[in-house]
């Protein structure tokens, strides 16, 4: 067998534009959901010849003698009749596979963390008259007046429902309202606290959630019209962890169809800063919710950008843990070996008891890690190491022809990260073909999804989506597959040597796609924060305008911090700090 010359490496982020704008996520589970056994008299017996081998060695850039195609013929057959009979197995959509994803490279000690917290010092100040400054307060701000007795659990939850009656519907951002136990929560939140009770900084606190997420009695959409009838009779672990928090569900947040896109069944969901745009996916609907004011904050998934691109897109604050810090039983399955959850919230401070709510084991996942989380505000700057590259402050951007200049925001935030007396270090990417490892995310959803695409109800999904790319890496081999898996395992090393003489990574959220996809798959946290605001006429997908001179609109900047495997509290209190010294955070979208 010789490798044919004429096929190169294939352009895969010309192939993936709604993967390359950050769009995809959501959180994989040992769910109820069955998949339907696809595989029962779907194929009929085929004849297969040598012709019928040769022209399959194209699609795998692969060249077999003649005599090594008559030999496969003895044995094709057999292997074709092996993959018919899995097919015809029942699996639940949420079984994990045998080979599980381990962010931790063997041999090397990852410092222990116990659960402790340290808040800067801040006052809420008085209670606001103006219900809209009340709604856009930070989560401390609210916990404070909550714990005081300056607002109750119901009027906060109130102005969140009157608000969302009012702006979800054109904004598209959330599939399912919970008023009526939204109202219960709250009550007896304050009926807790008024007997002494206080569960902490959650305590009745408003929050959304992403429809990704099991909730008992409540429908599960997962954005996708092959399941909008899905009711679960149990809450996904993280729903009863913020409950027990204290938080108040006010509703299902939209999701893009199974996770992929800004786009849900019921519309597209818009950016409160420019209705004519998207919201950026695939946590859509928690982005633009928590940019306009909808909620408290909300919590999204991300298997490739998809809490930093629309926090990037509505410019509010994103988090994405490390891989397997949070647990992701009943949260809608998709890539095992990749998705992630996490905070978005309109100020970097407030993520932290968000996190540290969420943060714990899950015994239903085999990729579960069990590890305390430290933040300490008081973090001293100039005892902090902070990696960049001059090139992440060029374009922001997809890559060639998908970019655009950085903005003067983005510039202004790496001086004022100098200014904090950060000691910033020069770094320099490893010469990764990273697109190469995209179709391995294709090949876990399309793993996951197999029976959409072998009945035909891949359909039911928005072309851009899923479909197209489930049926192209059915063509991917195995053998394909493992070596893109090596060489992921080749990156993790590298990022191992990258992080050994840095704290943190920080660039514009798309200064670097390479650098911002990397971190997906070596399952480093990451944190996209507003850098300040931008003018740019409409755009449709991506960064660039549909029309240059087009009418132009206030848009926001973020950048991004990509910390060490569970070092989150780091890189929490280098944006906290950043975003203090930034004072950009305090505007809002221009709704009614």
């Amino acid at each position: 067998m010789k490798s044919n010359p004429r096929t190169t490496r294939r352009d895969f982020l010309a192939s993936s534009t709604a993967l390359a704008a950050g769009t995809l996520a959501c959180q994989p589970d040992a769910g109820d959901g069955s998949a339907t056994p696809a595989g029962a008299g779907a194929h009929a017996a085929a004849d297969i010849t040598a012709g019928t081998l040769a022209e399959a060695e194209k699609l795998h850039g692969v060249t077999y003698t003649a005599a090594e195609r008559d030999q496969l013929l003895q044995s094709i057959d057999g292997q074709i009749a092996g993959v018919l009979q899995l097919r015809d197995v029942p699996r639940e959509l949420g079984l994990q596979p045998a080979i599980t994803f381990d962010p931790r490279l063997p041999g090397v000690s990852y410092p222990e963390q116990v659960d402790r917290i340290a808040m800067s010092d801040g006052a809420a100040g008085a209670l606001p008259d103006a219900e809209a400054d009340i709604a856009y307060a930070s989560v401390r701000e609210q916990a404070h007046w909550i714990r005081t007795g300056r607002l109750t659990s119901r009027r906060l939850t109130e102005i969140y429902l009157s608000r969302i009656e009012r702006l979800a519907p054109g904004l598209y951002c959330y599939i399912t309202v919970t008023a009526d136990q939204a109202l219960a929560q709250a009550d007896q939140s304050d009926r807790e606290l008024a007997a002494g009770r206080y569960r902490g900084e959650l305590h009745g606190i408003p929050y959304g959630i992403k429809d990704c997420f099991d909730t008992a009695g409540i429908p599960t959409t997962w954005g996708a019209i092959p399941f909008r009838d899905q009711v679960p009779d149990r809450d996904a672990r993280i729903v009863t962890m913020l409950r027990e928090a204290g938080a108040v569900l006010l509703g299902k947040l939209a999701t893009a169809s199974l996770a992929n896109g800004y786009r849900w069944y019921g519309g597209k969901v818009r950016n409160p800063w420019n209705t004519e745009e998207h919201a950026g996916g695939s946590s859509a609907g928690p982005g633009s919710a928590t940019a306009a004011g909808l909620c408290s904050f909300s919590i999204g998934t991300d298997s490739l950008g998809s809490i930093l691109n629309p926090a990037d897109q509505c410019g509010i604050v994103g988090l994405r843990a490390t891989f397997g810090r949070v647990p992701t039983e009943g949260a809608m399955p998709l890539t095992p070996s990749l998705d992630r959850i996490g905070p978005l919230t309109r100020r970097v401070e407030d993520a932290v008891p968000v996190m540290a709510a969420i943060n714990g084991p899950d015994p239903t996942s085999a990729s579960s890690i069990t590890m305390g989380f430290e933040y300490d505000a008081r973090i001293d700057p100039a005892s902090v190491r902070v990696g960049y590259s001059p090139d992440w402050f060029r374009e922001v951007g997809f890559g060639p022809g998908a970019s655009v200049p950085v903005a003067d925001a983005h510039l202004n935030a790496l001086d004022a990260l100098r200014e904090l007396g950060v000691e910033l270090v020069e770094v320099e990417l490893p010469p990764f073909p990273y697109q190469a490892l995209i179709p391995n995310l294709y090949v876990e959803a399309a793993t996951i999804y197999e029976a959409l695409t072998l009945d035909g109800r891949d359909d039911q999904l928005p072309p851009e989506g899923w479909p197209d790319a489930w049926r192209r890496v059915r063509l991917l081999s195995a053998v394909d597959y493992l070596q893109a898996e090596r060489l992921r395992r080749g990156l993790m090393h590298e990022f191992h040597r990258i992080y050994s003489d840095v704290d943190a990574l920080f660039a514009p959220t798309y200064g670097s796609f390479e650098l911002l996809m990397a971190m997906n798959y070596t399952g480093h946290p990451g944190i996209s924060l507003r850098a300040g605001l931008d003018e740019s006429p409409t755009r449709s997908a991506g960064p660039i305008p549909d029309d240059p001179q087009g009418e132009p609109h206030t848009i926001t900047r973020n950048v991004a911090f990509h910390g060490r495997l569970f070092e989150e509290g780091t890189i929490l209190a280098l944006a906290r700090a950043l975003e203090e010294r930034l004072g950009v955070h305090h505007h809002r979208p221009p709704l009614g």
